[in-house]
């Protein structure tokens, strides 16, 4: 397992910025729609307003997130650049983020029309998304870095998860948009998308992201090389007795138990490699990975509580659990340790490296704030705290605590509305930056340095 990156070779802040931008975006919607259908929210996993605001969680926020994250793992940890330019990057963006947004009003408004084109605008988006990524990493299947061939298979199971999320997820669209009976799909889509995309993909960063940035142990090389298989081969045998009649259910029912209990596994031996890391102190980044580690722990319990008599209410509180806390967390916490990053190196990019006077150089360098100073550790941890009582406020009203109900639009919304200020201050600061560069360079008659985006 390779324990260095190579940063240098990062996508350009203009790639992936968007998407990251993303997530507060979507997290302020989905705030709105639950104050919009109230505790009525809660009733059902097919309530209107609930579907709505899962795919506004899947696709805006946890999607977003982890599309542009996955391109920076792949380009640092594994050697493989996805080659785009900013204008097709632009152009994914515009389509993925035109995709959901139709998508959230057909299930609110149930219109055949923004079903079609919701359709087309997350096919075209997203396979194009999965052709770039596959071929990149066919292109570099020979460069790939000699300690992260680990991490790869999983990630490739990952886009094999995703790919079959979108051909469920495009059938049933199909379906409501022609007035058509809706197949069967619902359970294989939600456990395609959760468990092989969304689930092998947090495996297979946090292989890498937990021993680099949490100075933790490395994980046990036998959990690395065959869990993400073995999780694959149950994903498997998933949808193959998908279509078997009812008789198979309890044989169904026993993958669908391994699949939590692989998942608790890693939550397991991740969390005690959290606890005896080699860093003292507890970043915002290391707080949002134990949320993110309990909910999912949380999720393993309550899915056997879910098959007992007592337990039928509790399929939406799982859905909660793994959404928003055990992917949500991941993904908050990894938006502060990510963008201040592309924000200092992108702020570098802009010094003239003068030979001759490298003092002012060092001057230049000076008024680039550190990556820890981007976002103050306070307001991180602040929105910690808030997203931590939304899933558990969340969690509650799933259940049936109605007074939860009531509060969970206002937490969420605090929530999100924390995070949307914490990223606009570390813009800020960042455009700061670069003012003070221009007016030294202006001050002393430096030229300044021509900036060209990366793909």
């Amino acid at each position: 397992m390779q324990r260095a990156l190579s940063l240098d070779q990062s996508p350009s802040l203009s790639l992936t910025l968007p998407l990251f931008a993303n997530v507060p975006f979507f997290g302020l919607l989905a705030a709105t729609l639950a104050f919009y259908s109230g505790p009525e929210l809660f009733n059902s996993r097919w309530h209107p307003a609930t579907l709505a605001l899962t795919h506004a969680w899947t696709l805006g926020i946890v999607g977003s997130a982890m599309f542009a994250s996955l391109a920076h793992i792949l380009a640092v940890a594994c050697n493989v650049r996805i080659q785009v330019s900013r204008r097709r990057a632009l152009s994914f963006w515009s389509l993925f983020s035109a995709g959901t947004l139709l998508l959230i009003n057909g299930f609110i408004s149930w219109q055949s029309w923004a079903y079609k084109l919701a359709g087309l605008c997350l096919v075209l988006s997203l396979g194009g998304y999965l052709l770039t990524v596959m071929l990149a990493l066919w292109r570099s299947r020979r460069d790939v870095f000699r300690g992260a061939k680990e991490i790869v298979a999983p990630i490739r199971l990952a886009l094999l998860g995703l790919l079959l999320t979108v051909s469920t997820g495009l059938a049933m669209l199909i379906a409501l948009a022609t007035d058509q009976a809706i197949p069967n799909l619902l359970n294989l889509h939600m456990m395609m998308g959760l468990a092989a995309w969304a689930g092998l993909l947090l495996i297979a960063m946090s292989f890498q992201l937990l021993p680099i940035f949490q100075i933790t142990e490395l994980y046990p090389a036998p959990l690395v090389r065959w869990l993400p298989w073995g999780i694959g081969a149950l994903l498997i045998a998933q949808w193959t007795l998908a279509p078997l009649p009812g008789s198979w259910l309890p044989v169904r029912d026993l993958v669908t138990y391994l699949i939590f209990l692989a998942y608790g596994l890693w939550a397991v031996v991740s969390w005690a490699r959290l606890w005896k890391r080699k860093r003292p102190t507890k970043g915002a980044s290391t707080l949002f990975w134990y949320s993110s580690l309990s909910s999912l722990l949380l999720a393993v319990i309550l899915n056997f509580w879910a098959h007992t008599p007592s337990g039928s209410n509790s399929e939406l509180a799982i859905g909660v659990l793994l959404i928003m806390g055990a992917l949500g967390s991941v993904v908050c916490g990894m938006l502060y340790t990510i963008v201040p990053f592309l924000l200092w190196r992108e702020a570098q990019e802009h010094v003239s490296m003068d030979t001759d006077n490298t003092e002012h150089t060092r001057a230049l360098l000076r008024l680039i704030p550190k990556t820890a100073n981007y976002i103050p550790a306070s307001t991180a941890r602040v929105h910690w705290a808030l997203h931590s009582l939304s899933i558990l406020v969340w969690t509650g009203a799933s259940l049936g605590i109605e007074f939860l109900a009531w509060i969970a639009a206002p937490a969420l919304l605090l929530s999100f509305a924390i995070l949307a200020w914490n990223l606009w201050t570390a813009w800020q600061r960042y455009r700061l930056s670069l003012s003070a560069m221009r007016a030294y360079q202006a001050e002393h008659h430096i030229d300044a340095k021509p900036h060209c985006l990366k793909s």
